[in-house]
């Protein structure tokens, strides 16, 4: 039976795109013979303290735990034929466990859906954001034996560094989300928007000009 590695930031269920790009496949990956282990670094609990300012020893221990992590994930990925990695296997600037990954035997398929070399951080972890390298995504991109990109745009930068390289775009499962009719008013627009923490600062770019919208065309 075919084993593969999932490895991401945080635990089942909370990052949205962990949860598109490969969550919601590992039933159907199961059903058609495939073993699948997913290995995350951010715990519910964890989670209490690493978005909030300060805790810099308990994100001391939460740096030391996910070091020791990926440690085990490097002498064990041996045993898997495939070791997927969604956006970044350390929340810092080193590709060291991705390299590592790389020379373990099994082969590495890098995913991403967003244009992650343009560094985000977290307002909570400004203080931190020298741990960051630009260059990190283009090193990972270069290490895996295959890359998923999530649109055109990622897969131009990708192919930069690696030539074996498929769009894969983000989706939902249309057994969990279904379509509810509804009656439709053909004289307003609804307009929604989804992101992160750390991508909040890109929806209040666009607040003037939905005023303005909103100003114009609302009753």
């Amino acid at each position: 039976m075919p084993r593969i590695l999932f490895i991401a930031a945080h635990r089942p269920n909370r990052s949205p795109s962990q949860r598109f790009r490969f969550e919601q496949y590992l039933n159907y990956l199961k059903q058609n013979g495939f073993d699948s282990e997913f290995s995350f670094l951010i715990s519910a609990a964890d989670d209490n303290y690493f978005y909030k300012p300060g805790n810099t020893l308990i994100k001391t221990y939460i740096f030391i735990k996910s070091v020791l992590k990926r440690l085990k994930d490097i002498s064990r990925a041996s045993n898997f034929d495939i070791v997927f990695i969604q956006r970044e296997a350390f929340m810092t600037g080193s590709t060291y466990f991705e390299k590592k990954l790389n020379k373990s035997g099994a082969k590495l398929v890098f995913d991403f859906d967003d244009a992650i070399w343009n560094l985000d951080v977290s307002e909570a972890n400004k203080k931190l954001g020298w741990l960051k390298n630009p260059d990190k995504t283009a090193k990972i991109i270069s290490y895996s034996d295959m890359v998923f990109a999530g649109n055109k745009y990622l897969s131009d930068y990708a192919r930069h560094y690696n030539s074996n390289v498929s769009i894969v775009p983000t989706t939902i499962d249309t057994e969990s989300y279904q379509k509810i009719p509804i009656e439709k008013d053909k004289n307003k627009v609804c307009i929604g928007w989804t992101g992160s923490i750390t991508t909040i600062k890109h929806f209040e770019y666009a607040l003037p000009f939905l005023a303005k919208l909103k100003e114009k065309y609302a009753d």
